[in-house]
Parts: C-alpha cells; sequence; structure tokens
C-alpha cells in the first residue's frame, strides 16, 4: 500500500483562512463525538510518523500523508470548537474510488439566465455528481440556491437567483 499526500484548507463562511484548527483524520466507521479511531498520519510519503490531529498555519492549510486506498472521515475542529465532519472522504487512485471534477458551468450570463450546464473542465457531466460544491460568489446550499437535473443527457444547474454580469461560478465534486 502506498502513502498519498492530502491537503485541506480550513476557512470561514467568509473564506477566512482559519489558523489554529485541529484536523482529524478517522478510519471508518468513524465516531465523531469521541473522534475515533485516529488513522496513521505520516509527515511524508515514506511514511515518517506525524500527530493526527494537524493543525493548521496561518493560511489555514494542514498537509498530511495518508494510506492509499481507504475512506476516511475528517472532522475540522475550529479554535471556537465548531465542528465540521466531512464523511467518506477517498485517499488514492485505487478502483472504484469516486472521480472529482471541477470547472465554470456554462451559459450566458445576463442577469436573467438562470440556466447553466455543469461541466468537467468544458466536458458537460452526464450523470448527477454523488457530491457536489456549487458557488455563486459563495457555496450555495442544495434545493435552496440551486438544483441539479438531467436535461438532454447534461447536468444543468438552476439557479434560484440568476447570476449577473462579474459574479463568480464554479462547481466541483465527486462523481
Amino acid at each position: 500500500m502506498s502513502i498519498l499526500r492530502r491537503d485541506d484548507t480550513v476557512v470561514n463562511t467568509l473564506g477566512n483562512a482559519i489558523a489554529g484548527a485541529a484536523v482529524y483524520y478517522l478510519t471508518q466507521p468513524a465516531d465523531v463525538s469521541t473522534l475515533t479511531p485516529l488513522a496513521p498520519v505520516y509527515s511524508d510519503s515514506s511514511g515518517t510518523p506525524a500527530s493526527n490531529p494537524q493543525i493548521t498555519d496561518g493560511f489555514g492549510h494542514a498537509v498530511a500523508y495518508l494510506n492509499d486506498g481507504q475512506f476516511y472521515t475528517i472532522v475540522y475542529i475550529y479554535p471556537n470548537n465548531y465542528q465540521v465532519v466531512y464523511p467518506d472522504q477517498f485517499v488514492g487512485s485505487s478502483s472504484g474510488a469516486p472521480t472529482p471534477f471541477s470547472g465554470v458551468p456554462t451559459g450566458t450570463i445576463d442577469g436573467s439566465n438562470k440556466v447553466f450546464t455543469m461541466v468537467n473542465g468544458s466536458t458537460p457531466l452526464g450523470t448527477i455528481p454523488s457530491s457536489s460544491t456549487v458557488v455563486l460568489n459563495i457555496p450555495l446550499i442544495p434545493g435552496l440556491g440551486y438544483t441539479l437535473a438531467v436535461v438532454g443527457g447534461e447536468v444543468q444547474i438552476t439557479y434560484a437567483n440568476a447570476p449577473q454580469p462579474g459574479d463568480a461560478l464554479w462547481a466541483q465534486g465527486l462523481l
């Protein structure tokens, strides 16, 4: 089994980096109330042991090297003890792993059009992702800020509010 790098960046809702946050790496099934079981964490791909949790630097960044081919639960604990849990985070390249995607949704930004096509780079997606983050200047809440549907063999994003010229659009996630 190889050891691969994972980068985590902890930010607040405004996108500002959070220094001093603890990033826990748990094997599954995980108990997030007790933060167990802790996964082996390394400081390099050679397997030098490192601490778990990792603490974010001034840029909100933490790096951990983890065993390839496993799902982990990643838990961010902010300095004010606010906790964010990310289950089913795959580290590795083994078969069966989810495929990441990202790109700027395509469509006309004219202040009235709400329907855009979700893409990976410039290629339209054909299936609704298993997980996704859709951004219209800020990350949006699914079902409230946007909806997804397959129309004509392509995944369409319908925004609750039409993007305005100058707005930043982005979508990423796992297929």
